[in-house]
């Protein structure tokens, strides 16, 4: 009984070229939404307070404080 040892085929690569800046641009644009997302939660969350605050602070005023 005579058995072969036969080296395992390795999947053969073509055209990865691109491949690595390609995934650079989804990670980057990842990056980019991750924080637009977290700038606007943020933005909206500070807004709020202040609009708060200054609630507090006019309401021994008789005007209604309007935001723009």
């Amino acid at each position: 009984m005579i058995i072969s040892e036969s080296k395992p085929e390795q999947p053969n690569l073509k055209n990865q070229k691109g491949q690595t800046f390609l995934e650079f641009i989804f990670v980057l644009m990842l990056l980019v939404t991750i924080s637009f997302g977290f700038m606007k939660g943020f933005s909206r969350l500070v807004g709020s307070r202040w609009e708060i605050m200054l609630q507090i602070i006019a309401k021994p005023n008789q005007d209604s404080v309007r935001l723009p």
